[in-house]
């Protein structure tokens, strides 16, 4: 297993350095209520290694949160964990959030990339719907 580290609906509520937040909803202060690679969420370090994760530090000492998790997926890698976990392995609907209410700053071209590559290499057997989360311009998705 890979470093642990805050993904899916709770990385989407913490600003990260240089972008707007995707989610307006706030983070809880207790890490127990987090969302964590590992624990809640399939640990998708098999793919990314150390690739897409944010220091979150400074926001947190800012925001007056103690905790010594120090990572954050990037929203583009906190999707797609939402995505394998709920579709690839639960065959099941994204809980809570719409592409509509985040494909304004979540960059949704470079997860199709992950999904594509991943389907290529035999590594996805859902791709299909998880590219149909991304791409619909519906309201509401089912997987």
């Amino acid at each position: 297993m890979g470093v642990v580290y805050i993904t899916a609906l709770a990385a989407l509520c913490i600003p990260h350095p240089g972008r707007p937040k995707p989610f307006w909803h706030s983070l809880p202060f207790s890490d127990s209520k987090w969302t964590l690679s590992g624990r809640d969420y399939p640990d998708t370090s098999w793919f990314f290694e150390q690739r897409e994760l944010v220091n979150v530090t400074e926001y947190f000492a800012l925001a007056g949160i103690k905790t010594d998790l120090a990572l954050c997926a990037s929203y583009e890698r906190a999707i797609f964990d939402l995505l394998y976990r709920h579709i690839e392995k639960d065959n099941a609907m994204v809980p809570n959030v719409q592409p509509s209410d985040i494909n304004d700053v979540v960059n949704f071209e470079r997860i199709l990339t992950w999904v594509l590559e991943l389907e290529w290499s035999g590594q996805l057997k859902r791709a299909e719907p998880m590219r149909g989360w991304l791409t619909s311009a519906e309201p509401w998705v089912t997987a």
